[in-house]
């Protein structure tokens, strides 16, 4: 970034290839799986990068200042639209094998035999449609923290909250989505083996 901030704009292209598939990952579940949407706000988030290079410090993490950015622009977007319509998630589940895994290993997996991939992939659609029916600031925070891998102090920071709301946003977006889940039957088999 520093490098771009000084006017070789081949350093935005690696930046790009570096950082759009997250954005882009981040953008498409916040606005409910619209790849159309969301690759048209990923360009604005990257435009806007471009634009604003020169009010970067370097003393703030570079993803933190991206992220903030996309999330801005993805809020922006949603309300222009009016778009807007811990838990046993991460607790283990057996396979066949014997081994266990996570509902959230699965989903973010691929490494899975077929009969997982078709799991997996029943539940990917179960977890997303759910993750949509979350509060705007509880579905933020678990894609981040969840999909994205970030640190809780880099989401606080990405979304100007502290470190303790960003906890306890990501332990109310567990909870909300294991009682959606749970709703719908879908895991009926893992609710009476206490799994889940």
């Amino acid at each position: 970034m520093a490098k771009f901030q000084k006017g070789n704009a081949r350093y935005f292209d690696i930046l790009l290839s570096r950082h759009s598939k997250g954005v882009y990952r981040f953008i498409y579940r916040m606005v409910g799986g619209n790849s159309s949407n969301a690759e048209d706000i990923l360009q604005e988030v990257f435009i806007k990068v471009a634009e604003n290079r020169m009010n970067y410090s370097k003393d703030r993490k570079f993803t933190s200042w991206l992220y903030r950015i996309a999330r801005n622009h993805t809020i922006d977007f949603m309300r222009k639209e009016s778009y807007r319509s811990h838990s046993s998630l991460d607790k283990n589940i057996g396979n066949e094998d014997g081994s266990n895994v996570t509902y959230l290993e699965l989903v973010k997996s691929d490494d899975k035999t077929q009969e997982e991939q078709i799991h997996s992939t029943m539940v990917k659609e179960q977890l997303l449609e759910k993750m949509n029916g979350l509060k705007e600031e509880y579905k933020e925070v678990f894609i981040l923290r969840e999909i994205e891998g970030l640190k809780f102090d880099e989401i606080a920071d990405i979304t100007d909250s502290n470190v303790n709301t960003v906890k306890s946003r990501h332990r109310y977006a567990f909870k909300e989505l294991r009682e959606l889940l749970l709703s719908t039957g879908f895991f009926d088999e893992y609710k009476k083996t206490g799994e889940f």
